[in-house]
């Protein structure tokens, strides 16, 4: 393989990769279920308790120390962690199953599954909500305001969350065709799935201690089972509670089913459980306070998915990986009493920020905040749900020839690019801060005189019009300078600095010189391996082994401004033609000239070479000829 094969080669593997990157960085952290086993591949590499996972031994020689669920009957990601006593134990982390869903029924699913069945080799296909016969009681006429979700389609919906437990719709043309939508993708964060028992739950799970409660809640349940120690709690007969440490066979699959549809005893809102399966839930759920390590995760206001209690005060401290921020948003929202609230202590700042919902949510500047719930006596209400995400910062972008408006952008920041004197920008002039914390589609700044690039499209590019980001309370701003967020409790304003960081940047001295730009992203993925229970949790120096891996994408061009009109464009292939044909004479010139040369230089060293041998032959013969005499003679 010569030079030029392998420049492309490695250019063509470099771009790939730049490309899986950027795929891996904008899944969420979360786990799937597969065939009835838990699916993780995320990069949260910490315990629930802030231990640093140990790295997993492989064949093949290769290690990680990320959360995994490498057993069929595992109910959640985990890893071993070092205990106190130097021994090796196994521990939970804190990682949820991906999720449409924030409500226990399902009712705010919007998603586009058809089937009752998740079994794509199911032929049972779901009727249209418009379809009104046999005296059907839930339909586009019927509930033509859409709050439920129901429309011109055939999905999956739960207008009837107080009847359904999840999920449902019609599959022929009477009332009684409707069936429960299997949708693993659709539970609120902390319920775990309906789980069949082809035994009695004793032989099924190991059980901690079992109650009954006539007026039982999925709260009052989870409550009981958290005070006595266990990690689940599970749900029977809708008046049966659970506390399981686990189940008895790991190496069991524990297939989900639709029939956990027995109405709590105490609450016919929610249900608990069937006749022959178990509701399984995590007992962090609705819990007051307490630690998050995490990437991704939710929080629950306490007693959900019951009313928040009055007289309630919760904190919470969340911690997702080093060189990491922390977005907040609210996934739901219903607090009733307006002294009640919910509030970010942000560590950058060191200051308290209201948080209410927004469609930007808030980006505390560190990778660790505290998290408050205060309600008083007065009022109480259904409560919140607040997903917490750790995403990446972007550095200041290096652009040639020209320069961004600030040294750090938060994810969902716009950067304003400007072009140095003599240059103009190609592309968009505001580039959105991606999550994985780099810029997509950089702009380029050419000189004034120099020939537009290729036309490409910028249609993948996130640009806006820096007027669609709100300033108001809780929301990112868009000052080149600094995050502001108001508080209308404090009357202050929080203000997040940027961290600057110069970085060189070389320059094309006069607007003479085209120059192109080529934009060199760089990823750091670090993996580990734990060394002692004093580490820092998510620490990328103290207990991992590192791997840099390094990705390069080249800048695309933007469309030419269609305001120069068809004749600027004739013009400008014109002189592309011209230049062409004048190239190329120019380089058949120099081309027979080096043939003219190399044939010249052959011809003489050939010429030389016969001339040396005609002489060698001609003092051969003159050294035959030459007489005695002249050598003297022997006296």
């Amino acid at each position: 393989m010569g030079p030029g094969e392998f420049g492309g080669s490695a250019a063509l593997v470099v771009f790939l990769f730049g490309h899986f990157v950027t795929v891996v960085f904008s899944i969420k952290d979360c786990y799937t279920r597969v065939d009835g086993r838990i699916v993780y591949e995320g990069i949260n590499n910490v315990a629930d308790f802030g231990q640093p996972c140990q790295a997993w031994s492989s064949q093949d020689g290769r290690t990680h120390n990320y959360c995994r669920a490498p057993r069929a009957g595992d109910l959640q990601p985990w890893c071993f962690v070092r205990a106190d006593t130097g021994n090796l134990i196994q521990a939970r982390c804190d990682v949820e199953h991906c999720t449409e869903c924030y409500t226990v029924t399902g009712s705010d699913y919007r998603g586009t599954q058809s089937k009752p069945s998740s079994n794509e080799s199911s032929t049972e296909e779901c009727v249209s909500w418009t379809d009104e016969s046999g005296g059907k009681r839930f339909n586009t006429k019927a509930h033509p305001d859409d709050r439920s979700g129901l429309g011109d389609h055939n999905y999956c919906r739960n207008p009837w969350p107080e009847g359904r437990p999840s999920p449902w719709c019609y599959t022929g043309k009477t009332p009684a065709s409707h069936k429960q939508c299997l949708i693993p993708n659709c539970k609120v964060p902390g319920y775990l799935g309906c789980v069949t028992e082809t035994e009695t739950a004793p032989l099924l799970w190991n059980v901690v201690r079992t109650a009954y409660f006539s007026q039982l809640t999925i709260a009052h349940c989870v409550t009981y089972c958290r005070d006595h120690g266990t990690q689940y709690a599970g749900f029977r007969n809708g008046n049966q509670c659970i506390c399981i440490a686990g189940p008895r066979d790991v190496f069991r699959s524990l297939p989900e089913v639709t029939d956990c549809n027995k109405k709590c005893a105490g609450d016919s809102r929610h249900f608990c459980g069937g006749t022959n399966s178990t509701a399984l839930f995590d007992t962090r759920m609705g819990q007051c306070g307490g630690w998050r390590y995490g990437v991704y995760g939710t929080i629950h206001s306490p007693n959900f998915p019951s009313d928040y209690p009055n007289g309630e005060i919760c904190s919470w401290s969340i911690m997702g990986p080093e060189n990491h921020v922390l977005r907040l948003h609210f996934a739901m929202y219903d607090i009733a009493d307006s002294e009640d609230y919910v509030a970010v202590w942000d560590n950058s700042t060191r200051r308290r920020v209201l948080l209410t919902p927004s469609k930007n949510g808030y980006v505390v500047d560190s990778n660790h905040a505290g998290l408050h719930f205060v309600a008083d006596s007065a009022k109480n209400g259904p409560g919140f749900s607040l997903v917490f995400e750790a995403v990446k910062k972007c550095p200041k972008p290096d652009i040639l020839n020209g320069k961004a408006d600030a040294d750090s952008f938060l994810p969902g920041q716009f950067a304003t690019v400007e072009c140095d004197p003599g240059f103009r920008v190609f592309g968009p002039a505001k580039v959105m801060c991606e999550d994985d914390g780099t810029f997509k589609n950089l702009p380029e700044c050419l000189s004034e005189n120099s020939t537009l690039p290729t036309p490409v499209s910028f249609s993948n590019n996130k640009t806006t019009d820096a007027s669609i980001v709100s300033t108001t309370s809780h929301h990112l701003s868009t000052d080149s300078s600094q995050v502001s967020t108001t508080s209308t409790r404090d009357q202050g304003t929080t203000e997040v600095p940027q961290t600057t960081v110069k970085r060189p940047r070389p320059r094309t001295q006069g607007p003479a010189k085209t120059s192109t730009f080529i934009a060199t992203t760089t990823e750091s993925i670090r993996t580990s391996s734990a060394r002692s229970t004093t580490s820092r949790p998510f620490s990328t120096t103290e207990r991992h082994h590192t791997t840099e891996l390094r990705t390069t994408q080249s800048a695309e061009h933007s469309k030419p401004d269609s305001s120069s009109g068809s004749s600027q464009e004739a013009e400008d292939a014109t002189s592309t033609v011209v230049i062409g044909v004048v190239v190329a004479i120019v380089l058949i010139l120099v081309i027979g000239l080096l043939i003219y040369i190399s044939c010249a230089v052959l011809a003489a060293k050939r010429a030389r070479q016969a001339s040396l041998e005609n002489g060698q032959a001609e003092n051969a013969d003159a050294e035959v000829n030459v007489p005695l005499k002249d050598f003297g003679e022997e006296r």
